[in-house]
């Protein structure tokens, strides 16, 4: 992966020991999107993925590094993430040092203590979390100021249904969070070390101790046969695979814009 230098403005020892606490008890971004396919068939292989934005908060966020997200299915079903997992979107103003834009995509790979760690977290009866990381520490994420300048960042997964699944509803849950520090989530022997950790950032499951969380966020799967034939009474809700910033159903993701000073999500 190139490494690419980032033009930052320097600040006083001080002001940057504040910040660094503040981002390490509070939330530097909030879970705004969710995507899932309506209706699956058994043995089908599909994306899901989550979107966050800045926190709107008056810290002056720093760069993230390792990155960390999951994705909560029913046990049995396969989860894998493809190239480019990780996207990084950026405001047209924003560039690196040598005159790229900042919008880049970076790989992840599965990581079985960040599993174990979000299936301690929020467990779910019949369900399994899958965890992932990044590869390798993320040159710049999300900020909510100029000089880091990442908007918004959407993570993907692949989800592979079982072929002889039992047609029928099912949730898709996410969570998503960050480490600053090089050793990353190997710094955490345990759950217990790692619960008030930047670990857990952001997540759609219901009851889950995590405060930036949005449970209304969760996708419902509608499994059908393998003639795809459903039960007639899915609401229109349900058929909605993901929302815009005002709850209005979009066609997919695409990053987000910023349009008369307010975030929206490209169509």
């Amino acid at each position: 992966m190139n490494k690419f230098k980032i033009q930052k403005v320097s600040f006083s020892g001080v002001r940057y020991l504040l910040t660094v606490v503040c981002c390490l008890f509070t939330s530097c971004y909030k879970l705004i999107s969710t995507y899932a396919p309506s209706e699956v068939e058994p043995g089908q292989t599909f994306e899901v993925s989550f979107t966050v934005i800045d926190d709107g908060s008056d810290t002056q966020n720093f760069v993230t590094d390792w990155s960390y997200a999951g994705v909560r299915v029913p046990k049995g079903w396969t989860v894998t993430v493809p190239q480019g997992a990780h996207q990084q979107f950026a405001e047209d103003w924003v560039y690196y040092k040598d005159g790229s834009k900042v919008n880049s995509a970076h790989n992840m790979e599965p990581c079985d203590k960040l599993t174990q760690f979000y299936n301690s977290a929020c467990p779910k009866s019949n369900y399994t979390w899958a965890g992932f990381k990044s590869v390798n520490k993320i040159p710049k994420n999300i900020s909510a100021c100029w000089r880091n300048g990442c908007d918004s960042i959407r993570v993907t997964f692949l989800v592979t249904v079982p072929e002889d699944v039992t047609p029928g509803r099912y949730q898709i849950d996410f969570m998503g969070g960050d480490e600053e520090d090089d050793a990353g989530i190997d710094k955490y022997n345990s759950y217990s070390d790692a619960k008030d950790s930047r670990l857990f950032h952001v997540s759609t499951a219901s009851g889950s101790y995590v405060d930036n969380r949005n449970a209304s966020l969760a996708r419902t799967i509608i499994v059908t046969d393998v003639t795809g034939i459903r039960s007639p009474s899915i609401s229109s809700k349900e058929k909605r695979g993901v929302y815009d910033l005002q709850g209005r159903p979009a066609t997919k993701q695409s990053g987000i814009i910023i349009k008369n000073g307010k975030k929206i999500i490209k169509r």
